[in-house]
């Protein structure tokens, strides 16, 4: 049975339909003067929470700044996940409407926004932190964890890292592993160099498969790609981004990329912080991409920890061929790697229903066993 639900199609139904209610509710305005239709309301009621779970979305001090998160479950007994969302400066809290309420029927799912990110970019009045760096980020991350455990009392948690968040995710599993029920990576970061070496060989295969001449002249233009010495300037990583999302390397059988929409109606999100996030992301990838391309995790070859990774088959982002290397190699007391055949690199968004269901068979049942693998 295919339990796949692709987020972005599910979205544009719903997009559709409230442009519809939209038109009908103002036609009604006009006849009677009642307030326009808010679709963001409409939303947040599809997904509210019962009376007895969690839902919470609140500014904490993490790192000596306000920071913000979503916490959201049925059951304060369930199991907690915290996503590390990529980009850099990519939310995905604004997002999550799409595919996450089935996730917390059975997990706390908690959302954080990053520093210099979405609400927490909000929070910081938009200047951008050119302090901000991979060590100082990790260290966010297991604070946040921290009060996680203490808030609502677990020794544990499982933490999911999503591209540039998987780096962040593989550090915490390797220097508090004793935190995590597992760490699941998700279009999983091993080596930045050799990422972007294989995502630009892939991509012009791809173009080249194609015949897409345009394709084929601009990433040749910026050969050699990724630059042989020193960082990648920016403006050759945003050309090398524009083929993989084009020739669906990004999102399966996509051509663009396009989360403004759904941002736009996010109900934990507001007008100045939809602003806050696209500014945010333009800072963030210049002040940490640098920093992400140098990353290397090829001499880790053991975890304390069990490490899942999930995978799209066509993932020319961060390619799966070389998630695959990395988990053969490496050891933990349980591992496993989940290839999804129809998605690239937004598992989560392209297929919640494949993940959801591996999680809760295969992944959940960790946090009832006391670190007994």
């Amino acid at each position: 049975m295919n339990v796949s639900n692709t987020c972005f199609a599910v979205a544009a139904v719903v997009g559709a339909i409230l442009s519809v209610c939209l038109s009908a509710d103002q036609t009604l305005a006009a006849s009677n003067g009642d307030s326009l239709f808010d679709p963001r309301a409409a939303i947040a009621a599809s997904r509210a929470i019962a009376p007895d779970g969690i839902d919470e979305l609140k500014a904490v001090e993490i790192g000596g700044i306000e920071q913000w998160v979503s916490v959201r479950g049925s059951d304060p007994a369930n199991p907690i996940l915290l996503f590390i969302h990529g980009g850099p400066g990519s939310p995905m809290m604004p997002v999550s409407w799409t595919f996450q309420r089935p996730w917390e029927d059975f997990f706390t799912v908690v959302q954080w926004d990053q520093r210099g990110a979405g609400k927490t970019f909000s929070s910081a009045k938009r200047q951008p932190d050119t302090s901000m760096s991979i060590d100082q980020m990790q260290a966010d991350t297991e604070e946040l964890i921290d009060i996680l455990r203490r808030t609502f009392g677990k020794d544990k948690i499982f933490l999911m890292g999503h591209s540039w968040g998987s780096i962040l995710g593989i550090r915490v599993a390797q220097h508090r592993p004793e935190w995590l029920h597992a760490y699941i990576g998700v279009g999983q970061v091993v080596n930045g160099k050799r990422n972007e070496v294989v995502s630009y060989q892939e991509t012009l295969a791809q173009a080249e498969a194609a015949g897409n001449n345009l394709a084929i002249k601009e990433l040749k233009a910026i050969a050699p790609y990724p630059s042989s010495y020193g960082a990648t300037p920016l403006a050759k990583t945003m050309v090398e981004r524009k083929w993989v999302i084009a020739l669906g390397g990004m999102l399966y059988g996509k051509t663009n990329v396009d989360e403004s929409i759904f941002r736009a109606l996010s109900p934990d999100y507001n007008d100045y912080d939809v602003g806050s996030t696209e500014l945010g992301e333009l800072s963030s990838i210049e002040i940490l991409l640098p920093q992400a391309e140098a990353v290397n995790f090829d001499d880790i070859t053991v975890f304390k920890c069990p490490i899942y990774f999930f995978a799209g088959a066509h993932d020319r982002t961060t390619p799966t061929s070389i998630v695959v290397e990395f988990f053969n190699r490496i050891e933990a007391p349980q591992k496993d790697l989940f290839i999804i055949d129809r998605a690239a690199h937004y598992v989560v968004n392209e297929s919640p229903g494949e993940v959801l269901l591996y999680l809760v068979r295969h992944v959940r049942p960790l946090s009832r066993n006391n670190g007994n693998y």
